[in-house]
């Protein structure tokens, strides 16, 4: 077990330390730029909303390199579902990063100071952010990362 799992989270270090760099080279902005293009056609054009009453994406997001990384180095998974499951991930953390953006921009008054919701509500808000990659990785993966856990049997 100890083996499996130490070899996974060096695995997992190797393959996020170039997306990481990656992600802050360049990735970061193009995402940015990407999710005001949606928020433009989401809110103004789609439900037609007037945009100035929402806040911009925040700036600070994580999960895209954690999920990414672990459904990369994940074994056992046919590459046509590991594909799929991937893309449904990543659209489901980027809904929640526009979630999350809105829910601490409405927490906030007028001039931007913290409403007391928003000092109860934001580490849970940004606890599950954090896990929310791994939550997503297990919901799709469950076997493999079961295996991870598991002894080996022995060969006799």
């Amino acid at each position: 077990m100890k083996e499996k799992l130490w070899l996974f989270i060096a695995k997992f270090i190797l393959v996020s330390a170039p997306l990481a760099l990656l992600w802050y080279w360049k990735a970061a902005g193009w995402y940015l730029i990407f999710l005001n293009h949606v928020y433009s056609y989401l809110f103004i054009r789609f439900l037609g909303l007037n945009i100035k009453f929402f806040s911009p994406p925040a700036d600070v997001f994580y999960g895209l390199i954690a999920f990414a990384s672990l459904m990369i180095i994940t074994r056992g998974i046919k590459l046509g579902i590991r594909l799929r499951q991937l893309l449904l991930g990543v659209v489901i953390t980027v809904i929640w990063h526009l979630i999350l953006t809105q829910a601490v921009y409405f927490l906030h008054d007028d001039v931007g100071v913290p409403s007391a919701a928003y000092e109860k509500l934001s580490p849970v808000l940004f606890m599950f952010t954090g896990t929310l990659p791994f939550v997503l990785w297990v919901l799709f993966a469950p076997k493999q990362v079961a295996g991870l856990f598991q002894r080996r049997k022995d060969k006799a």
